[in-house]
């Protein structure tokens, strides 16, 4: 039968195969590496993204408490009650104890706090004090008649100046809740001098726990570190742990300092391999010096780019695999024109040979 047959030189056809595959080759080694970084890129770029979207949230949080007891500082009934206290011949804070904490508690000031509280579950307790500290309206009994002694009292008080503070992070065993103390001062809208001072408990507990899930996403986890790296709060970890954050100080390191860069990813080398870290920062500690929060979410780099890595893995393999079939076809191509030659050599007689036997 008559069949089509295409007869080509070998030689030909390694010419051919190295001018396509071996560039191809290089295309694809050079392309498997870009990819890889730019995938590692991408993928700082969602944390980053994601790392804003909760600092945000954090900032946001702190930042409306802080506007509420501010209004509560303003109204008139916390004003008349510290600016009551305050006046020339006003009781001392141990002659008010003496008068009983239930005249206190049903003031009008009082009620107009208990009324907040109320409405905001986030307010675990508020206290209005005069100038001097003696608390002058409260949403329930206070332990103590007078704060002058309290740190974040006077850093509020700030000497008649006024300023704004938050206490470090305390734990409410009663609410079963973290909370911060707030306090703002309170000003006299007449005179423009300052009469007292407002303090809040409120309770953070539920913008911490967005931090404590196990995992974000496909295997990424949201940390909220202090400036020190301190864990504030983190996945089986909280501020009263005192865990150093390992991603914290790895870029931390990589960059020299946070200041002046509040957001950004890096691929963070640790003990147990290369981690991809998104960081922001609260913007809080431009106004309390004790918030320097950052937020970080991180993931191992491996299982991170997992999905995509297989694909590279596999483009890179197959441009192995024809470098080395291409490597193989040489090998066969010149042993096996070796071996044409010398089995030309012994059938083709050689001119010594064919002299002898003219001779004969």
């Amino acid at each position: 039968m008559d069949r089509l047959e295409i007869r080509v030189s070998i030689t030909k056809v390694l010419l051919v195969l190295v001018i396509v595959i071996v560039p191809l080759s290089i295309v694809g080694l050079v392309l498997t590496s870009r990819s890889d970084r730019s995938l590692d890129s991408a993928i700082g770029n969602d944390f980053k993204a994601l790392a804003q979207t909760y600092s945000n949230d954090v900032s946001e949080y702190v930042r409306d408490r802080v506007a509420d007891v501010n209004a509560m500082a303003a109204d008139a009934n916390v004003i008349a009650a510290a600016s009551h206290s305050a006046r020339p011949g006003s009781s001392s804070p141990a002659t008010a104890a003496e008068t009983g904490a239930k005249t206190l508690i049903s003031s009008s000031a009082s009620d107009f706090l208990r009324q907040r509280r109320n409405l905001d579950p986030r307010f675990l307790n508020i206290v209005a004090t005069d100038d001097s500290g003696a608390v002058v309206a409260a949403t329930q009994g206070t332990t103590k008649p007078s704060y002058a002694d309290d740190e974040v009292w006077q850093g509020a008080y700030n000497k008649g100046q006024g300023s704004v503070k938050i206490s470090d992070i305390l734990d409410d065993e009663i609410a079963k809740a973290n909370y911060v103390n707030i306090a703002v001062p309170i000003g006299d809208p007449a005179s423009g001098r300052l009469i007292g001072v407002l303090s809040a408990g409120v309770n953070i507990s539920p913008l911490l726990a967005r931090f404590q899930q196990n995992q974000i996403g496909n295997g990424a986890r949201a940390l909220l570190v202090n400036e020190d790296a301190t864990v504030v709060s983190g996945p089986n970890a909280d501020v009263f742990a005192r865990i150093k954050s390992l991603e914290f100080d790895a870029i931390r390191d990589s960059l020299g300092s946070l200041q002046g860069q509040q957001s950004g990813w890096r691929l963070a080398h640790l003990s147990n391999g290369p981690y991809l870290v998104g960081f922001a920062g609260t913007g809080l500690k431009q106004h309390f010096n004790n918030l320097g929060w950052v937020v970080l979410v991180s993931e191992e780099e491996h299982q991170a780019a997992a999905p995509i890595r297989q694909l590279e893995r596999f483009a890179l393999v197959m441009v192995i695999l024809a470098v080395f079939m291409l490597t193989l076809l040489f090998v066969y191509y010149f042993l096996h024109r070796k071996q044409q030659f010398e089995d030309i050599e012994e059938v083709v007689p050689s001119d010594e040979s064919r002299a002898r036997t003219a001779s004969a």
